[in-house]
């Protein structure tokens, strides 16, 4: 009999998603067989080293989650989700990628008052 670790239940499922590996400045795609708010199973198509830590993004969903491996073997990596608080959700891409966009406008309209002040 095994002793059950985890701190909340996951629930089955198959969504597709990309690992997001920042040393390596490479993706791998793999799929998501069951999720819960702290972590879950991925399957890969073929063994491969993953490192201990990387981002995976969730297609389906649009979230992306810092992961942490804990257990792995053959094409099966189970994995916690790192700086998860219940009650905050996970930001989408989507909403990242306007924050980028307001921040790149926000610069470009500080440096056009700078050039219309005269530079004061």
């Amino acid at each position: 009999m095994t002793t059950e670790r985890r701190q909340s239940s996951r629930m089955p499922s198959f969504l597709g998603a990309r690992i997001h590996m920042r040393h390596l400045n490479s993706t791998y795609d793999c799929i998501v067989r069951n999720l819960s708010d702290a972590g879950g199973r991925l399957v890969m198509p073929a063994p491969t080293f993953l490192p201990e830590t990387f981002d995976l993004y969730i297609t389906q969903r649009d979230e992306m989650h810092r992961a942490r491996i804990v257990w792995r073997n053959d094409r099966h990596v189970g994995v916690r989700f790192e700086q998860h608080e219940r009650d905050v959700e996970p930001i989408s891409l989507e909403k990242v990628r306007r924050l980028k966009k307001l921040e790149a406008e926000r610069e470009l309209l500080k440096r056009r008052i700078e050039d219309l002040s005269g530079g004061a």
